[in-house]
């Protein structure tokens, strides 16, 4: 991508990031939801209008963002109806254990201690949105590839490749804070 185009685009984030994210919370979408919408509408934008957008408007540029977005929005709820939401209490029916993965040794402390970590880790990802519980289940849980996950989700694969960097530090921050209010 040439240097114009490259700071031209980093403007209109800077410019239509906050505005967007509102209008996408209004929609009624989740703070996640909304971060992923505006993604997808910048990606969008990019794909479609970046080389001829130096010759808009502010204007004409925020209406085109905003239609994109709204796009977006609308695509999601019209997913949302169609496809059943995962959850992840339904995939692991209570059973904590799955987790682990034979993480239990012959020590009694060591698998204690584990299964403390697995109760920590359960409470985290049952504190996560159901759009970051779904991508957990289908890609780290059921280790289905990113593209059949952004297929099934109906988002694109950039967005579930973000999901996954969000639940990572999500789960990451949570650990950290339990082991801190445990000591």
């Amino acid at each position: 991508m040439q240097q114009k185009q490259m700071e031209l685009l980093q403007a209109l984030y800077e410019e239509y990031w906050e505005v967007l994210h509102i209008a996408a919370s209004g929609y009624g979408m989740s703070q996640t939801e909304a971060d992923d919408a505006v993604q997808d509408t910048f990606c969008s934008f990019m794909e479609m209008y970046l080389d001829s957008a130096e010759e808009w408007n502010s204007r004409q540029t925020g209406a085109v963002l905003r239609k994109i977005l709204r796009n977006r929005c609308v695509d999601y709820f019209r997913s949302r109806n169609r496809h059943p939401q995962i959850s992840i209490q339904e995939f692991l029916q209570g059973d904590e254990r799955r987790l682990a993965g034979g993480a239990f040794g012959g020590d009694i402390a060591g698998a204690l201690e584990v299964q403390e970590d697995m109760t920590r880790l359960w409470e985290g990802i049952l504190s996560m949105s159901l759009a970051l519980q779904s991508v957990m289940v289908l890609h780290m849980l059921e280790e289905r590839p990113i593209e059949e996950v952004s297929r099934i989700l109906n988002v694109s694969e950039a967005a579930c490749r973000m999901r996954i960097v969000r639940i990572r530090r999500f789960l990451s921050d949570w650990m950290e804070n339990a082991e801190t209010a445990d000591a």
